[in-house]
């Protein structure tokens, strides 16, 4: 009977090629879509950008700038920490002071609502913003100067409720860092466009555009105060009041450079954590979009059997044909992929993030943003330790 394990696992990796194939298309489809666009008719009303932060991330500042110069008729950037000390707010000062033209404000997001201390900074950003129409753009994220035209655009369409985008990692420096930006230009670029395609949107929080007053009909920040992905429940919880969840497909660069093998590792594994509690049955599925897995499977099985040469070549074979697909959609999305020896690494983060899946069936404590919690359905956290809930009685405060 074990005879047969090389060839099933061959005949599974061969079906998760396929789907991994098909998810692929879904980014091509989006970008030839944005490409196709008349941008004559875009609508370009006025919004706040809300820039959450919490330490000195790399490359903070030429993000921060980026934002600034952004080619949008009008627009003000709000930028806040919970710590008054946090270094970031210094960089954001600076900000302010080197773009006069720019409407830009500083706050101190010390009024928490919830668990959630990204939520807890965008409810003190949006309740200071002048504008009706906000977009959420985390520190990371390196946008080029279409960017807020590009989100503006998609309210052309009257029903359109929340507006997501489609990301790119960039600038990799380091093995940890490589990871992480193939993890986002492959599943996770995939996977968002995918749901996009089929109707069931898959919202990443890291450049989201929404109306302030349609959120509180929704119940406000408060609806996804106490839980981890308050990204994707709020791409829910429109889509369930019957509001369109658009994508973005102007893809919006991240910029990860310096990152430990280890931080790839935590963040995804957090990431597993949640769309576990979110999905089980997607979760469950999740193996069948790595067809890395079951090749290699199909490879050391057949080598203990003795298995003929031709099918250890359909392995190799479809490994390669993951990291070609990989490498394809990198490039299309940023203009350019990563290096011959880069490529190696491929494979190898699928192996790393299918151990992850396999954690992230058992694991329910999750460290974020030094707060410790565990994890339950629709990713609702309870603190551990000494992770609790501050007093709401601190009023925000904006720096001089």
């Amino acid at each position: 009977m074990t005879g047969w394990l090389p060839f099933a696992l061959l005949g599974l990796g061969g079906l998760s090629l396929l789907l991994v194939a098909l998810t692929c298309l879904a980014v091509h489809a989006a970008l030839r879509r944005q490409l196709r666009r008349d941008r004559r008719t875009d609508p370009a009303p006025p919004l706040s950008v809300l820039k959450p932060l919490k330490g000195l991330d790399e490359g903070l500042w030429d993000n921060l700038v980026a934002l600034a110069r952004q080619d949008y008729p009008e627009f003000e950037i709000l930028l806040g920490a919970a710590d008054a000390a946090d270094p970031a707010l210094r960089l954001a000062d600076r900000l302010r002071r080197e773009f006069p033209h720019v409407p830009i404000r500083v706050l101190v997001c010390d009024r928490p609502v919830g668990l959630n201390p990204k939520v807890n900074n965008l409810a003190v950003l949006a309740a200071a913003a002048r504008h009706d129409l906000v977009l959420i753009s985390d520190s990371n994220v390196r946008p080029d100067a279409g960017y807020l035209r590009a989100m503006a655009a998609e309210l052309r369409d009257s029903r359109v409720g929340l507006v997501s985008s489609l990301l790119c990692g960039v600038g990799e420096h380091s093995t940890g860092a490589l990871l992480e930006n193939a993890q986002l230009n492959s599943f996770v670029a995939a996977a968002v466009a995918a749901g996009d395609f089929v109707g069931h949107p898959c919202v990443v929080g890291k450049s989201v555009l929404l109306r302030r007053s349609q959120l509180e009909t929704l119940g406000g920040w408060s609806a996804v105060a106490d839980v981890l992905a308050e990204d994707y429940l709020l791409g829910r919880l429109y889509h369930r009041a019957g509001y369109r969840v658009a994508l973005s497909a102007h893809p919006v660069p991240t910029l990860n450079r310096h990152w430990p093998i280890r931080r790839f590792l935590s963040r995804h594994l957090r990431w597993m954590m949640m769309r576990r509690h979110l999905n089980r049955l997607a979760y469950a599925g999740e193996p069948l979009l790595n067809p890395s897995v079951w090749f290699t499977g199909a490879l050391l099985a057949g080598a203990g059997l003795g298995a003929p040469t031709w099918l250890a070549l359909a392995a190799g074979t479809g490994i390669a044909a993951k990291a070609a697909l990989d490498l394809g959609l990198a490039r299309r999305l940023r203009g350019h992929g990563p290096g011959a020896v880069e490529v190696a690494w491929l494979p190898v983060k699928d192996l790393l993030v299918a151990g992850l899946w396999v954690v992230g069936l058992f694991r329910r404590r999750v460290v974020w943003r030094d707060n410790v919690f565990r994890i339950g359905p629709d990713s609702r956290v309870r603190p551990l330790g000494t992770a609790e809930r501050r007093p709401r009685t601190a009023p925000a405060r904006e720096t001089p």
